[in-house]
């Protein structure tokens, strides 16, 4: 008899699993989406740099490879271990930018192909800066923690910096993502 029980409640068992994971991605991608909604309203920019398939973590290893950014976000998020940042991060591949948000805003996208040194230099970046008079707004994937409560996004304006920007570390609250400045 207990057999039997367990035989019918195992498909239960996996299908509640598989629904967790597809809602996590799911809450995941709105909320990363609100906060780069309300950082691109909040800097009144008009244009963003498509965000790289790659997350966070290997992005910044490939643009300066002797900063250990693995090590400064366990830090920053207050993490266990390089393992749970492996999980967050992971659910960060499935982001998907929401274009709705952008044209109703009219907010355009600047293609990372479109933009290369040559480019630039032919026309000394004058179509880009007619296209985006208030600059190019460049996201890496936000990692999300703590159910969607704590970001931590690199957020710079494209281009016209050598300077890295710091993470920034934002809290969800009231609706609003809120910017922790410590």
């Amino acid at each position: 008899m207990k057999k039997i029980q367990l035989i019918l409640a195992l498909p239960f068992i996996i299908s509640s699993c598989q629904k967790k994971s597809d809602y996590s991605k799911l809450t995941y991608n709105q909320k990363a989406n609100e906060l780069i909604q309300q950082l691109l309203i909040n800097d009144s920019c008009n244009c963003v740099m498509e965000i790289s398939d790659m997350p966070m973590i290997k992005t910044s290893m490939v643009e300066n490879p002797r900063f250990d950014i693995r090590k400064e976000i366990v830090k920053k998020l207050h993490l266990k271990s390089k393992e749970q940042l492996d999980s967050l991060e992971n659910i960060s591949k499935s982001f998907i930018l929401d274009t709705v948000f952008l044209k109703r805003k009219s907010i355009t996208i600047i293609k990372r192909d479109s933009i290369t040194i040559s480019n630039i230099i032919k026309d000394h970046g004058r179509e880009l800066i007619k296209k985006c008079p208030n600059g190019v707004l460049s996201f890496t994937k936000p990692i999300l923690y703590e159910e969607g409560r704590i970001a931590l996004v690199d957020a710079k304006v494209a281009f016209f910096s050598c300077l890295s920007s710091p993470l920034k570390i934002y809290n969800y609250r009231n609706e609003k993502w809120v910017s922790n400045d410590n």
